[in-house]
């Protein structure tokens, strides 16, 4: 069975609830609030795929991950920064390990800028909801700083002929 997979990094509920409020006010960003570790693939072998992002992840020690402040990707997607030193060793491992059961992508060799995703154009967002969810996220990230410890991984998969992405697994680090 194969499937179309992605790995990300859920924040706890309290930031969580607070982003998925603002998303909300605007429309739908098809998945939730979330880091991308690893972008959407169809997997050659996702059994083995699936392995192996466990074995990885039980490699990691938690860490802390800090939201620092809003920013853009050109005009298309609106995101919350992320500042940690614990992701890009965790990112590059995956990347690495997943690779021999990936069909081969152009985008593999595209630099890592690990952020939290806001709203995005082709989900309908628009450039004034960017503006106002900047706003609101501008202002949840002033009130103090906003970090957690990142202790667990999340495996999304997207079910045929779905719009929206669907956990499929949560994989914990090393305890």
């Amino acid at each position: 069975m194969t499937m179309k997979l992605f790995i990300g990094i859920v924040p706890p509920e309290d930031i969580y609830h607070a982003i998925l409020n603002i998303q909300n006010q605007f429309g739908d960003n098809r998945v939730e609030p979330h880091i991308t570790l690893c972008a959407p693939v169809t997997p050659i072998d996702d059994k083995e795929w699936l392995k192996v992002a466990e074995v990885v992840a039980w490699q990691f020690d938690p860490f802390t991950v800090e939201l620092p402040a809003t920013g853009f990707c050109g005009n298309r997607v609106l995101f919350i920064d992320i500042k940690s030193e614990g992701i890009y060793p965790l990112q590059n491992q995956l990347s690495s390990a997943l690779k021999n059961f990936e069909p081969p992508s152009p985008k593999a060799h595209n630099k890592y800028h690990p952020h939290l995703t806001l709203g995005r154009l082709w989900c309908g967002f628009t450039k004034n909801d960017f503006a106002a969810m900047k706003k609101l996220a501008d202002e949840f990230l002033s009130k103090q700083p906003q970090f957690f410890t990142a202790s667990s991984l999340r495996i999304y998969h997207k079910p045929l002929n779905n719009k929206r992405w669907q956990t499929l697994n949560d994989l914990q680090f090393s305890p």
